[in-house]
């Protein structure tokens, strides 16, 4: 009966240990408030990084020429088409002269019929050029003032006449035109679009927080959505200096990357991608951009354990960063550091929890019956 009795009471002991155990560990994690965190590690590694910034844009010429009529009037006809390869002067199209060319010849007859009666004033006027009187200077200045401004419409019919033909002002490609002919237009109605292909270049747009980063000259690489395979070079060729507002109320910045060659079908708006590149180093230790805590401090493993390491940086790229000072290649590093003031946990089992809160082997050997 003794027997049955001390056993009972070393059961009970044991569960009532074995109850303070488990308040231990709901305190611990209650208090805490933290969950111990699986350990991702890396390796730190000598590459080449860039720092970039990017833009979506359009793929233009050197120079663009949106012709128009100045004058409305009815097309006559038009003389090329998208596509078409075009130099500069060449006709493009022409609107119809007819009423143009009799507005034309009424100026010319109304100047001739003006002249004419200047001349005969003049004539009456010949002997009178030392006595004229009043009333014959008001008939000679009023036959004068008709002459001018009967010459003034001619000129003006003239000038009408000439603008009915529209030229191209540029050499290029024809990329845009009008579709139907013989209708009627204004001098707002774009007739045909010139792109000028002797310089291809890509149009983009950066936040105006990024133009403290760019200079001419800067190299970029150009991902064109049609050709999604190929990467096209070039170098920053021109900053607009005028600023933009999007409809987001976003402040942004153009510029103009020249392509260094030519494409061989050369297709003006496509869309696409630029990687500007800011700065670069060759062969230098980085890390990823996770592994650096917001202090500058990686957590490196050394003799076994895990150490703070306080580094110097230098360029970031989308997903590395430079270390400059602190570390060196091939070594272990924490990928996922804790934030500031937050202990690391290296055994986060429920045995190491215990001998944290009470010390030495007491709990193994407790869980053990000991």
């Amino acid at each position: 009966m003794s027997k049955i009795t001390n056993l009972l009471k070393n059961i009970s002991r044991r569960f009532i240990f074995i109850g303070i155990i488990i308040l231990i560990i709901g305190a611990y994690f209650i208090f805490t408030n933290k969950k111990a965190l699986p350990l991702i590690y890396t390796q730190t590694k000598k590459q080449n990084i860039r720092e970039e910034i990017s833009g979506s844009g359009t793929l233009t010429g050197e120079n663009i020429a949106n012709i128009r009529f100045k004058t409305t009037g009815k097309i006559s006809f038009i003389n090329v088409a998208v596509g078409d390869k075009v130099f500069k002067g060449q006709v493009i199209a022409e609107l119809d002269k007819e009423e143009l060319l009799i507005s034309l010849r009424q100026a010319e007859n109304t100047l001739r019929d003006k002249r004419a009666i200047v001349d005969r004033v003049h004539d009456e006027l010949k002997d009178h050029q030392k006595d004229e009187t009043f009333t014959q200077r008001q008939t000679r200045t009023t036959a004068e003032v008709a002459q001018d401004n009967a010459y003034d419409s001619m000129l003006s019919a003239q000038k009408a006449v000439r603008e009915a033909v529209i030229y191209s002002p540029i050499s290029g490609i024809i990329t845009q035109v009008l579709q139907l002919s013989h209708q009627i237009v204004n001098s707002s109605d774009i007739i045909a679009q010139v792109v000028d292909t002797s310089g291809t270049y890509f149009e983009t747009d950066l936040d105006e927080a990024d133009i403290e980063k760019i200079k001419l000259g800067l190299f970029a690489e150009i991902e064109l959505d049609a050709y999604p395979n190929k990467k096209f070079e070039g170098n920053l060729n021109r900053i607009i200096p005028q600023i933009k507002t999007t409809s987001s109320g976003a402040t942004i910045i153009s510029i103009r990357i020249k392509l260094k060659d030519a494409m061989l079908n050369f297709i003006n708006g496509l869309t696409g991608q630029a990687l500007i590149t800011i700065n670069e180093s060759s062969n230098v230790i980085t890390i990823p951009q996770e592994a650096l805590r917001e202090d500058n401090v990686v957590f490196v493993e050394r003799d076994g354990e895990l150490r703070r390491q306080s580094v110097k940086v230098g360029i970031r790229s989308d997903t590395d960063i430079e270390i400059k000072n602190g570390l060196v290649e091939n070594e272990k590093i924490l990928l996922n550091p804790p934030s500031k003031g937050t202990r690391i946990s290296q055994n986060s089992s429920v045995v190491g929890i215990l001998t944290r809160f009470l010390g030495g082997n007491s709990i193994r050997e407790a869980v053990r019956g000991r």
